[in-house]
């Protein structure tokens, strides 16, 4: 297997025994990106982050450490939007960026959130959102932690792989959908009874859609620009499900001062498992509509269950 050079996104991953060893093995990378002034974060837990000090010494003021966008702790989905909206903003002026990232941090808080099966969510979904971006995403795994499921999604998700102090391509990589078709994503918290629900069927619902979509956004006080990108955002989730799911659906409302959360359920089954992580081509005329609702929510979160198919959408004054 080959890795792709024609895509500048690169994504590694590396197993350590000690942290002074796991940054000796980064130092060309490391050097490099700061010789050429890429941008480097290091998503990282403490001793880690102690390591790359110590080699760097001053240098280490041109490392930031923390997550380049906030990651989210139910949707691996939504900490890779973000990413890679947030990564597509910081590279807009050329620079190429350097990102390292351990399980501690990926997901944010949250008891899902270092599981391995939500680990390898999150970097299939990178996969899709940092494509064609100059990032390259560095894994790091604690061989003394790691269990079966972590080394087996690691092996999954990266197209190269350490070797001692080389990086080399990795010929159990999978396709982002094969990953997720086998470590679907988890449904989203149950949030008890909604305060309003309607069914939709066909296009002529989505007049009576964007007239309720409206209303909810103005009563939970959002402003004028975030209740026009919701009812954007809702009339194209609900179009995408009359037109590739069943036809018709039910969609539930939780609406409270300054937030709001929609949710979209029919019987349909997704064919893909991921929608609208990939930004979709400038000349593409179709496949914009999802990509479009996530960049007008906090987020965005599909799920497929026994019952159908799931969409949960979340927005916040």
């Amino acid at each position: 297997m080959t890795t792709d050079r024609s895509d500048p996104f690169r994504h590694l991953a590396v197993f350590f025994h000690d942290v002074d060893d796991l940054v000796v093995t980064l130092a060309p990378m490391l050097a490099e990106a700061l010789t050429r002034g890429d941008l480097i974060w290091a998503a990282v837990d403490d001793p880690v982050r102690g390591a790359v000090e110590r080699h760097l010494g001053s240098a280490a003021g041109d490392v930031v450490f923390g997550e380049p966008a906030q990651p989210y702790s139910y949707s691996g989905q939504t900490t890779a939007s973000r990413r890679g909206d947030r990564l597509r903003e910081l590279t807009a002026d050329g620079r190429g960026a350097l990102i390292l990232s351990d399980s501690s941090t990926v997901g944010g808080p949250g008891p899902r959130s270092s599981a391995p099966d939500f680990w390898s969510v999150v970097d299939a979904s990178c996969n899709l959102a940092l494509s064609g971006l100059p990032v390259t995403l560095v894994c790091l795994c604690d061989a003394a932690v790691a269990s079966e499921d972590t080394e087996r999604y690691l092996y999954w998700n990266h197209r190269e792989l350490f070797e001692g102090s080389t990086a080399s391509p990795n010929p159990r990589y999978r396709a982002p959908d094969q990953v997720l078709a086998s470590v679907p994503a988890p449904p989203a918290p149950p949030l008890g009874p909604p305060n309003d629900q309607a069914t939709f069927t066909g296009v002529t619902a989505l007049r009576s859609v964007r007239r309720a979509t409206r209303r909810h956004g103005e009563e939970a006080g959002l402003s004028d620009e975030q209740v026009d990108g919701l009812v954007l955002a809702i009339g194209e989730l609900v179009s995408n499900s009359i037109e590739h799911g069943p036809g018709h659906g039910t969609l539930s409302w939780w609406t409270a001062p300054g937030r709001v959360v929609a949710q979209i359920h029919d019987v349909g089954r997704m064919t893909t498992t991921t929608p609208g992580l990939r930004r979709p081509d400038v000349r593409s005329v179709r496949g914009r509509g999802v990509w479009l609702a996530r960049q007008l929510s906090d987020v965005l979160h599909f799920w497929t269950g026994a019952d159908g198919t799931h969409v949960r959408l979340e927005l916040s004054a």
